[in-house]
């Protein structure tokens, strides 16, 4: 059976090894989101002990199951007897249960209030949905759904970001750089300074978003009414699906569109907030990822940590400028080939 482990210190990369990033971010960020939810981490050997791997594959799967579009998204007429589809759904539901079942029931044995739930802060989310009285099965769910949108497209946009660093060169000592002089105070990160003295840094976070974005067909939306779309008639009910990859790759909207270029950030008004239909990482309106400030703020954190504190390079000496960007497509944009890279700590902190 598939257990959670408790919680001990996040296991550094391995020095002087070659690592799958995907593998090792995939790891942090499951952790970083289990702790908030349960106060325990699912990896303890950075994605690549035995234990970590069968769990890694398990949610691979998950996630894998969850995200792909069924016959009855492409033809709801079909929803009658879609029976395959059905079973797919009945067969995530068993698993989602039982993953969470025996952690669920260990906090129903603690039988926590509502009161205790506000009056201790070390209470994690899963003590607060229990505290509620929300049903076993919603819970497993809920803790799911967070999990997946909290890990999948985090790991995808930080796989491309160290990608198009090491790639340029300059790109990489720009932001290690600014890092150092705006963002670090004695011998610490600071996350806030990464923010808002970093302009740099978060252009090139920017730019990844814009190149390599994780949902390129974002999520689905349904037409609530009957209306017309540069002539196109969309009868009321429809599934729209919204090429956002093809928006931000568009050369009548960017110029030298297919290049990594942070500086078109650099003083310019894009943001995050989807209010420029140019550039919707995130999506926009209602239905928005309403989880892009913590996205953002995982994605800035781990990977300023990384190229902050260690040096990467790539196996058998091979020219970081050559490394393939093509990419995967699907419901998730992915790096095509994996991107193994070998760490070592950093003795001076500002590039010389």
């Amino acid at each position: 059976m598939l257990k959670f482990t408790r919680l001990k210190t996040a296991t550094r990369p391995h020095v002087g090894k070659s690592v799958n990033m995907e593998d090792l971010l995939f790891a942090t960020f499951t952790n970083i989101i289990t702790n908030v939810l349960i106060s325990r981490n699912v990896f303890d050997n950075g994605g690549e002990g035995e234990s970590d791997v069968r769990v890694q594959n398990f949610l691979n799967e998950l996630i894998e199951m969850v995200t792909t579009v069924g016959l009855t998204d492409l033809f709801p007429i079909l929803e009658r007897v879609d029976f395959w589809s059905k079973g797919i759904a009945m067969d995530i539901y068993h698993k989602i249960n039982f993953i969470w079942g025996d952690l669920i029931m260990e906090r129903r044995s603690r039988a926590i209030t509502h009161d205790e739930i506000y009056s201790n802060s070390t209470k994690d989310f899963l003590d607060v949905l229990d505290g509620h009285g929300f049903p076993d099965d919603q819970i497993a769910l809920v803790m799911t759904e967070l999990l997946i949108a909290g890990t999948d497209s985090t790991t995808i946009s930080s796989v491309w970001l160290m990608t198009e660093l090491m790639k340029s060169q300059e790109c990489l000592d720009k932001v290690r750089r600014e890092i150092a002089d705006k963002a670090v105070e004695g011998d610490t990160l600071n996350e806030e300074l990464l923010l808002s003295r970093c302009p740099y840094f978060q252009a090139c976070i920017k730019e990844t978003l814009r190149c390599h974005i994780p949902g390129p067909l974002i999520v689905p939306h349904r037409a609530i009414d009957t209306c017309k779309v540069n002539n196109y008639t969309i009868p009321k009910d429809s599934i729209m699906l919204v090429n956002v990859w093809a928006i931000q790759m568009d050369p009548n909207n960017w110029e030298d569109a297919t290049s990594f270029k942070p500086v078109r950030f650099l003083n310019s008004t894009y943001d995050f907030k989807g209010t420029n239909f140019d550039y919707l990482p995130f999506g926009a309106g209602q239905r928005m990822c309403h989880g892009s400030i913590a996205a953002h703020r995982g994605v800035q954190l781990v990977v300023a940590y990384l190229v902050h504190y260690f040096d990467w390079s790539l196996p058998n000496g091979k020219d970081p400028s050559k490394l393939d960007t093509s990419a995967k497509f699907g419901t998730t944009l992915k790096k095509d080939k994996p991107l193994y890279m070998i760490p070592r700590p950093r003795e001076n902190y500002i590039v010389g």
